[in-house]
């Protein structure tokens, strides 16, 4: 479920931002060709819906490459933010050893003064 959720977020994203360049790119072609298209030239406007479609075609191969691209980097990076807890972990366990010898050696040592002093 999660993982379904980020790659929806990072296809969202991806589709921002390509969307934005796609639209300015289309609407300043389209724009440009406008001014010299007349209403009666149904050709250059066929032409003009195709080169539309294929843009939007283009659009949609790239949202789904970049928001590979941006899901990949978010694995990567959560991948190496828990080895980095992982080896902060296992400090923190190496630590907790040490503590326990510690302590085993401290109750030797009681045992031994006890059986001293009784003696």
């Amino acid at each position: 479920m999660f993982r379904q959720t980020v790659k929806l977020f990072f296809v969202g994203l991806a589709a921002i931002d390509i969307s934005r360049e796609r639209l300015e790119t289309c609407f300043s072609t389209m724009v440009a060709k406008a001014i010299g298209v007349g209403h009666e030239d149904a050709e250059k406007l066929d032409i003009l819906r195709d080169r539309i479609r294929t843009a939007i075609v283009d659009t949609s191969h790239k949202v789904v490459q970049r928001s590979e691209v941006l899901e990949s980097q978010f694995h990567d990076k959560l991948r190496r933010q828990v080895a980095d807890l992982s080896l902060d972990a296992l400090g923190d366990s190496s630590e907790i050893n040490e503590l326990r010898a510690e302590i085993a050696s401290l109750r030797a040592e009681l045992v031994q003064l006890r059986s001293n002093s009784a003696a």
